[in-house]
Order: structure tokens, then sequence, then C-alpha cells
């Protein structure tokens, strides 16, 4: 009788294995042994999940802005999966403000001798120029090097000068940035107001040194009044010009870059400047950067790759690397493939060959056996 009733439920006990092999929910291995299939939260029965009633899993956290930059081998933007969409509780990264500026190499206007940059094409065929650099003069107060009053005849000339789009930018590699010295926001909206009145740019830049990326209190004052002159001025372009390391951002210029996203402030281009590297360890370095964008701005590669500019140290630089024409070409290439927003070069004064009276060490030429302008011929097709 036991044998008569195993012979007759066996048929259901297989038709039930049946079942869930078709299912998916069982996997037939060799000798007809079968195993659970592994089954994502959806497919579980609602006893078995926590999220049976469609709660999602949630979103990963971005990168704390004091985290350690990502190491130049992380390729953030080649990854086969692509990046995903800000969660739904966060507001949606501005879109960038003022005209697209596509190379615009830098030029102190302080410079002896004096700039001459060309009024028509000339033989660089430069338009657009990235002038500094403001810095504080004393106190609060606004002056070209830290030294020259806004209106000084000198600086005012090298600004008509130029032919295209005009950048104006703060701090710089030695000068203190205003925000370091004025100890209100008033006070600091006033002198970026005056400056803008004086020059009449198409945007303004940034130029943060260390010492100015670790001054907390003054990033906080810089981010409220220029967010207060952007309300002002709608179309005006920021852009941030921050140390690049062979590993990316460092966690002070990611907080600077926080800070003005949290205050509201938009940050058309994020600059990055090394101070050694050849092409190649640039390239890298960049790419390390563009993903630590990506974690703060929640936007797609070529997005934030229109939000990013590269400025490399032409010629021989202070630390005995060079950066040469054929290292120019290399970048321009890397560059308009994957849509990058500028580039810029330091400086114009280095595109040209020293001399028996010029040295690299003043910063006036460019240590390479070079024709005068070459390297901003091949930047400027950008």
């Amino acid at each position: 009788m036991g044998r008569h009733r195993k012979r007759r439920r066996a048929p259901h006990r297989m038709s039930r294995r049946i079942a869930l092999v078709s299912a998916g929910l069982l996997i037939p291995l060799t000798g007809g042994a079968v195993v659970f299939a592994a089954t994502t939260d959806a497919a579980r029965p609602a006893a078995h999940s926590s999220r049976s009633h469609g709660t999602s899993r949630p979103p990963a956290a971005a990168a704390h802005p004091g985290a350690r930059p990502q190491t130049a081998t992380v390729r953030p933007a080649a990854s086969p999966t692509p990046a995903g969409p800000a969660p739904a509780t966060q507001t949606p990264a501005s879109p960038p403000a003022g005209p697209r500026i596509g190379f615009a190499p830098y030029a102190d206007v302080l410079a002896w001798p004096p700039l001459d940059l060309p009024k028509t094409a000339g033989t660089t065929h430069v338009k657009d120029y990235t002038l500094g650099f403001v810095a504080a003069g004393g106190g609060c107060s606004a002056a070209w090097g830290g030294l020259s009053p806004l209106d000084d005849p000198f600086a005012e000339r090298r600004i008509k000068a130029v032919p295209g789009k005009l950048i104006v930018s703060f701090g710089g590699p030695r000068g203190t940035e205003l925000a370091r010295s004025c100890g209100s926001v008033d006070d600091l909206a006033k002198q970026y107001q005056a400056v803008l009145d004086a020059t009449d740019p198409a945007g303004i830049d940034f130029f943060l040194n260390e010492g100015a990326l670790a001054d907390g209190a003054s990033v906080e004052r810089r981010t409220q009044a220029l967010a207060r002159l952007q309300g002002e001025h709608t179309d005006l372009g920021v852009s941030i010009t921050l140390p690049l390391h062979r590993s990316g951002l460092s966690g002070d210029a990611l907080d600077v870059l926080h800070s003005a996203a949290d205050g509201g402030l938009r940050v058309s281009t994020v600059n990055l400047i090394p101070a050694d590297g050849d092409e190649q360890s640039l390239i890298s370095s960049a790419t390390a950067a563009h993903g630590q964008l990506q974690h703060l701005y929640h936007q797609s590669d070529a997005q934030v790759w229109q939000r990013m500019g590269v400025t490399p140290v032409i010629g021989i630089a202070a630390a005995g690397t060079g950066f040469r024409p054929a290292d120019a070409e290399q970048l321009v290439a890397w560059a308009q493939a994957r849509g990058l927003g500028r580039l810029s070069m330091w400086s114009v004064t280095r595109d040209t060959p020293c001399t028996l009276n010029t040295s690299t060490a003043n910063d006036t030429c460019s240590g390479l056996d070079e024709d005068a302008g070459a390297f901003s011929k091949i930047f400027q097709p950008f």
C-alpha cells in the first residue's frame, strides 16, 4: 500500500519540479539534480523580502568632498556602465552661464617687456585671453598684481588690445585672492563689482593656489559674494582654476566646488592646471578629475567634459619637465574627441624661444628651440 501511494505521488512532485524549472526558480544540473535559482527582490515572495512593496535600494552616496582623489589609473568615464541620473531628492545641476570660450591663454597685464597682444588675427591667430591677476592690494582693495590700481593706464592698454573675448583672472599663483583679505561678503562683492566695471569682461576666473584652497572662511565668503554678483549679472560666466595632481583634485579643491554648488553659484568651467608633467600624465590626471566631477555634478560624461578646462605649462618647467609642441598636438586631439570645454596655456609670454637675455626662470620664454607662437598655432584651432 505504501509503495502504491509513492508511485501515485511521484508524478505530482515531478509536475511541481517541472513548473519551478519553467518559472526559472530551479536550475537543472547534470544527472537530474536541481538547485534554487538566484532571484531578485522583485521575484521573491512578499513574505521573504523587506522591499516587497516597491521600495528601491537607496542610491550610492557621492564621494565625500574631503575624500582622497581617485588615482590616475581609475577612469570612471571609461566604465562600461554609464553613470546614472542624480537621485530624485537632489536638485539637478544648473546649466553653466556665460559664452563658450574655446582657447584663452593666460597673460599677465603687468608683464615686462609689455605684452604685445595682436589687434587683428596676426601670426598666432589668438583672439581670446585670460588676463590676470587681480589680487588684494592691501586690505580689501582690488589691484593688478596687488600693486597697480584697476585704472592703471598700463593695464588698461593691455585690456583694450584684446581682439576677442576677455576673461579677468583673480588670485594667481603668487597673489592673495580678495576673499582672503575682505572681512565681509558685502565688501568683497563691491570689489568684484569694481573689477567688472573697470574691465567689462566676458567672464571671470579664480586662480586659487593651495593657500586659498585651505582657507575655508574665505571659500565661503567668495561663494556668497559671487552668487550675489551672478544674481545681478545672470550671464556672467565664472571659472575656477584648480591645481591638478596626478591623482586628480585634492580634498580642499573639491570643498571649493561643493561650496559653490551648495551656495547656488554656477561654475561654468572647472579649469585644471598641473604644476608639472608631460602630456600623458596630464591626460590621465584630468581623466581622474573627470570622475570626481561626475560624482559632484551627477551629469553625463559629455556634460562634465564640457564643464572642464585644461591649462598645460608649456615649455620647460622649473622642475625640469617639458611640454613640447608634439604634446600639445596630442592634447588637442584628446580634448576634441571628448568635447572639452576649454583649453588654455601658461602662458602667452612663454610661447617664444629664449634668447641670451632671457631664461625660463623669469617666465618669459619656453626654453625650447621653437618659433614664437608655436603653441598658440596648435591650440587655437580648438
